[in-house]
Parts: structure tokens; sequence; C-alpha cells
């Protein structure tokens, strides 16, 4: 396949990487996974996704950071017994292919495929994919498509790991939903006022809270645009990352995840499809 100009392919790594350059911005794009591990604006040359210095990069398990994509169910689906199923769906531990690549003088958009939409615990006809658009933002798109003659539920969502300077300055303004709060054995609670993170989180907002932006010093430094989703995902392991194998210890000083998600169950019908959409924008 040709790919559109400003588009080449590392592949001096264990697996293969997506180089995008282009007149707004820089992205990097796993193609194990699908998933997005960079997004540099030329407006600041300031990165936007945070990746663990001790990422596996290696094909062998999912990485973590940037952009990783959950389906067709999220994390355990409140707690419903998959048995040796993997976490957040298998998409993010396979390998994806480049469907379509065009570019504009808006940016550069690139069409992603998995290898197989079908698994244990998902066994319906269904088509996936993943459109990245690199321009003056990032916008990611997942498309489920049933192809099949029966209705089907899925859950999905855009894990996304946001680069801070330092959590300990950041805020969040724009999610106003309740939350149910996983640390707290799923009470619901409402969204703090104002949003400071100060220890560990893992929360599920139940509203479709359409923009949520991230501020250093009570400054926005980045908006989150969200579009066909049911839940708004905050969390963050605090200083728990020191017992997670591929993060730092002090990783979480830096990073916060805010995530596009549908967490309720979508039912999609023979025939339908449904995006679900992010939009990463640098804000100055």
């Amino acid at each position: 396949m040709t790919l559109a100009s400003g588009i080449t392919l590392d592949d001096t790594s264990g697996i293969s990487f997506i180089e995008v350059d282009n007149d707004h911005a820089t992205a990097r794009i796993s193609l194990y996974g699908g998933h997005v591990v960079s997004f540099i604006p030329k407006s600041d040359n300031t990165e936007r996704l945070w990746l663990s210095p001790h990422a596996h990069m290696d094909g062998k398990k999912p990485i973590r950071g940037g952009v990783p994509v959950c389906w067709p169910w999220f994390s355990d689906d409140h707690g419903r017994d998959k048995g040796a199923l993997p976490s957040h769906g298998f998409l993010r531990s396979q390998m994806w292919k480049i469907a379509q690549s065009e570019a504009s003088p808006e940016g550069t958009r690139i069409v992603l495929c998995p290898a197989f939409t079908r698994a244990d615990g998902f066994e319906h006809d269904s088509d996936v994919q993943l459109t990245v658009t690199v321009g003056r933002s990032l916008t990611i798109s997942l498309t489920t498509t049933n192809t099949g003659v029966a209705p089907f539920t899925f859950n999905a969502a855009l894990h996304s790991y946001f680069y801070v300077p330092d959590i300990h300055h950041t805020s969040i303004t724009g999610i106003e939903s309740d939350y149910t709060d996983k640390n707290d054995n799923w009470a619901v609670k409402p969204a703090p006022s104002p949003y400071l993170i100060e220890g560990e989180v893992d929360r599920i907002h139940s509203g479709s809270d359409k923009t949520v932006t991230v501020n250093i010093d009570a400054s926005p430094f980045t908006a989150v645009h969200h579009a066909n989703n049911d839940s708004v995902v905050v969390w963050t392991p605090w200083q728990g990352a020191a017992s997670i194998t591929d993060m730092d210890a002090f990783g979480f000083v830096h990073m916060i995840c805010i995530e596009t998600a549908v967490t309720k169950g979508h039912t999609l019908a023979a025939g339908a499809s449904h995006s679900l959409t992010q939009t990463i924008e640098p804000l100055h």
C-alpha cells in the first residue's frame, strides 16, 4: 500500500510504528494494539500523551500509556466474571493493519483495522475500524459495525493517558455528572468541585460530559472532547504505581487518565454502526 505524504513506517523496534509528521503536529501510532502513543502539536511542541518509560514495546503485552483501545468490554464490566478473559478486551493485544491513509491541508487521516473481532467472550459478527486524524487536534474514532443478522451489546473506551507537568498542580473542569467509585465499593458520589487529584482515583462518571479540560496551575492545557459516549472515566494509581511493573514508582506525577467510554452497554442492531470519538485539543 502506498502511504500518504507525511507518513512513514518505523520497523526498527520489536513492533511497527506509524510516524506522522505534517504542518500541524507529529504523532506515533503502534500497529500493535492500534495504539496512539504520542501527539505533539507544533503550536507549542509539547507532548499531550503520557507513555510509561517501562511500557512493554515488544508486542507481548499491552502498552502502558498513550491511548489504549478497549473493546468489546471495558475493564471487567463492573465485576461480571469473565474468567481468564483479558481485561479491557482483546483489540489492544493484537496486530492492526493500515486500511487507508490520506493527507490534506487540515491534517493526516489514517484508518486502521484489527486482525480479528471475534474471540472468546464475544462471538458476534462485527467490523471495527479506528480512524486517527492528526491535525491541530488529534481525533480518534472507534467505529463498530454489526455485520451479522442479530443485535449485540458491547462496551468500549479510548483509555487516554494525558501528560501533565505535575499532578499536584493539575485540575479538571467540565465533569459535572455523578460517579461510581471503584475504590469505595461502587458508591455513587457527586463530581468534586474543584476537581483536584489528591490520591488514587478510579471513577466512572455516568454522564456524557462533552468537553473536559485539563488545567495546569488553573490555566487550560488540554481539552478532551467526547462524542457518542455514555461515561467519562478518570483514573490514576497514585502511589500504587509502585506496584505496577510497567510503571515508574513516581510516574503518577506526570499522568492522568481521562477516558471516553461506553460502560453501560450499547446495543447495535444488524447493519448499524457506532463511533466512539475523542478529540484532544491543545490549549494555549
